[in-house]
């Protein structure tokens, strides 16, 4: 089983299966300054879990485009989210085919250690990124927590790790990115790199 077929397989039920606490989403996002009418690039985005936080701050002039490898947890964020300004887009964000230098924002939540060649990715994603644009890296829970759930889950993940945060500074600065923020505690995990 890969991870397309793992993250189709617990879809319906992983709005259930995993909870996300509110209070740090919206702190994580405050030290992005999201700003009214800026584009969004949601990478898997799952069920949604970051939709309707990143509208309430671009609001009705900004866009959002979601995407996600699994295409049920895309028909599942669609069923709950009817916002004109946001697309949801099934396949490999590192594949399919978006504008460069297009986003102000590029959010990896709770996504990040399922890239396989996570150096890779920071490097292509980078590329769809606004001059000034950043590139968030983040998570409601610590590193080792995100590890040591993954190790125990499903063989398609249990080797998916998130990476100690000078090493994501690492990839941000061979993709011309530079660290402005990093918070790497028991409480969470954000490292963004912006665009020169």
């Amino acid at each position: 089983m890969n991870n397309r077929e793992f993250f189709n397989s617990v879809a319906s039920k992983w709005d259930s299966m995993v909870k996300h606490d509110e209070g740090k989403i919206r702190n994580i996002l405050d030290m992005l300054h999201i700003k009214e009418g800026q584009k969004v690039l949601d990478v898997g985005t799952g069920t949604g879990v970051m939709v309707p936080f990143l509208h309430s701050l671009v609001g009705n002039a900004g866009k959002i485009v979601a995407v996600d490898i699994s295409e049920k947890m895309i028909e599942i964020a669609r069923g709950k989210f009817e916002f004109d300004n946001v697309d949801f887009i099934v396949g490999d964000v590192l594949e399919i085919k978006l504008p460069e230098n297009e986003y102000d924002l590029i959010m990896c939540y709770s996504m990040f250690p399922h890239f396989d060649n996570q150096k890779n990715a920071v490097n292509k994603l980078s590329r769809h990124l606004k001059k000034g644009g950043k590139l968030a890296i983040c998570h409601s829970q610590s590193r080792n927590a995100i590890n040591s759930l993954h190790a125990a889950s499903s063989d398609a993940v249990k080797n998916d790790r998130l990476p100690p945060a000078d090493c994501i500074s690492d990839y941000y600065k061979s993709a011309g990115l530079e660290t402005v923020i990093t918070v790497d505690n028991e409480e969470m995990f954000v490292v963004v790199g912006q665009k020169a």
